[in-house]
């Protein structure tokens, strides 16, 4: 794992200014779920190799899990997006892969970002690279964890999809 400096001179935004899906209907007047919601929600991470690309509309309650609005800037002060932000972490990520592995993968597109929140932030990112190596042929798809602590940033890791 990899840590570096937090991006500057972004800050968090708070509780306050942040409106996001909290993973759960607007006629979900519970906290509450069963042990099948539970189990279902597990084997939906499991299916698809943690939370990259979760389907939330499956599930009742999320368990803390949402979904990222590239487009919009719950995580930065505008004019930047989220999609910025989430580019930044990414490429923080191909960084360190790039490093460890001898590659020279350029960050393509990003797809989609889903989150939780514990101590921090942990982001799980799914997007698109270039490799310089074989022409700059993109779609070649990767994922990445990264932490994001007040103060820190922390590269989980990094792969193509599907290892």
């Amino acid at each position: 794992m990899e840590r570096s400096d937090p991006p500057s001179p972004k800050r968090q935004k708070t509780d306050e200014e942040t409106t996001c899906y909290d993973g759960r209907p607007e006629d979900f007047d519970s906290d509450e779920c069963t042990d099948e919601e539970m189990q279902l929600f597990d084997q939906e991470l499991d299916k698809i190799g943690g939370g990259y690309e979760i389907d939330f509309k499956k599930f009742r309650y999320c368990f803390g899990w949402k979904s990222l609005d590239l487009d919009d800037s719950t995580m930065v002060d505008e004019p930047e997006t989220n999609r910025d932000f989430i580019a930044t972490l990414a490429n923080l990520a191909l960084t360190k892969y790039n490093a460890d592995k001898g590659t020279s993968l350029e960050l393509g597109k990003i797809l989609i970002a889903n989150f939780h929140l514990s101590c921090g932030f942990s982001f799980y990112i799914s997007f698109q690279v270039n490799d310089p190596s074989d022409g700059n042929q993109t779609n070649k798809p990767y994922r990445a964890v990264v932490r994001y602590f007040p103060g820190d940033i922390e590269v989980v890791s990094c792969n193509p999809k599907g290892t």
